[in-house]
């Protein structure tokens, strides 16, 4: 099968030898304060698994301008693996910079960094002079920062930004007042339950407004006391008015399982990938734990008899389940039955497994 993910072919850019020795000096050369056991180092404040996968990172962005979401290195990194260290990588760049127009006081309205580009756009708050004024010392601080920190120099324009204008209103008295109430019953719902030994699948909620008065409880399937709960709520909420319940039966071994996919970022990080890729075509991306196995659907914008979309499933395929299988921050999940289907955009399925 073709490689979907291949170099672009204009851009001459191959992880050879005189890189890999870059990577070695790099090591080598590493300030002894900069080293952990197990060969794992800390290069200041950001943190990376290996700072070979750091070096290697930096020669394949650096100077260049390929598309990060579409590069495929050579070295026979995994895309997750790759993708991963990508936002490892601009969301510590993006720290950096934060930490100076924290430090100075800059009131900025937008910011913009292109890391293939090696580019940053900065919008200030402030007239035309005083924005004019602060210029090149934006620029100056924030690539000082960006060199001690070992990200080298980037292209930095600052622009005169607008004035933020907030979006939220001000809350009206019975506003207030409807938030209080939903607050002070969800804390008496939550007492009940814990008094009756109910034990919630989910946070419960609560809703009190002027258009509803709601409460929904998620408890798991081995639990038959329903009928017995509905009437304590009737009683718990007799003072806030007639209220609409929504009790539903979990099968606790999915939810367990939805516990450790998300609250380990591993469909964040499946999603975001195939999302940000553009040699992927997503068009939808969804996913659903109850009931098991967890069914985790992509549609994508190519018919599903069009020979690139079968070519393009296969490797979102191959691709989900290297990471799965491989990468570290899956080991708690491996073992967890998943399912990927694959549509086009004629809603068929396309892969066949």
């Amino acid at each position: 099968m073709r490689d979907k993910l291949k170099y672009p072919k204009n851009l001459h850019m191959r992880f050879e030898d005189k890189h890999k020795q870059k990577v070695m000096e790099a090591i080598k050369n590493l300030p002894e304060e900069n080293r952990s056991k197990g060969s794992k180092i800390i290069i200041k404040r950001w943190g990376y698994s290996t700072f070979a996968a750091i070096v290697l990172f930096l020669l394949l962005i650096g100077s260049t301008h390929v598309s990060l979401a579409m590069a495929k290195v050579t070295a026979k990194i995994p895309y997750f693996s790759y993708f991963i260290k990508q936002k490892e990588y601009s969301n510590a760049l993006h720290g950096v910079i934060f930490e100076v127009i924290t430090q100075n006081k800059y009131d900025i309205s937008n910011l913009n960094v292109s890391v293939p580009d090696r580019e940053i756009k900065i919008w200030l708050v402030g007239s035309k002079d005083e924005v004019r004024s602060m210029k090149t010392e934006v620029i100056e601080n924030i690539n000082s920062e960006l060199v001690a920190q070992n990200f080298g120099k980037y292209e930095i324009e600052v622009k005169r930004g607008k004035v933020r204008q907030s979006d939220a209103m001000e809350s009206t008295p019975e506003i207030k007042e409807y938030i209080r109430k939903s607050f002070e019953l969800e804390e008496k719902l939550i007492d009940m339950l814990a008094k009756n030994n109910y034990h919630p699948a989910f946070p419960v909620q609560v809703r009190i407004n002027s258009k509803e008065k709601f409460i929904y409880v998620a408890l798991p399937k081995t639990e038959k006391r329903v009928a017995e709960l509905k009437e304590q709520l009737n009683l718990l909420t007799k003072d806030y008015g007639k209220f609409k319940y929504k009790i539903t039966s979990i099968d606790m071994a999915a939810r367990e399982q939805e516990l450790r996919w998300v609250q380990n970022g591993i469909l964040d990080i499946i999603f975001d990938g195939l999302g940000e890729n553009k040699a992927f075509k997503i068009e939808g991306l969804s996913y659903s734990f109850h009931p098991l196995p967890l069914q985790i659907g992509v549609r994508i914008s190519l018919k599903s008899t069009d020979p690139e979309a079968i070519e393009i499933a296969e490797t979102i395929e191959n691709e989900i389940a290297e990471f799965i299988k491989t990468h570290e921050m899956t080991a708690d999940v491996r073992n967890d039955p998943y399912e990927v289907t694959i549509y086009g955009k004629d809603e068929k399925k396309i892969n066949k497994k």
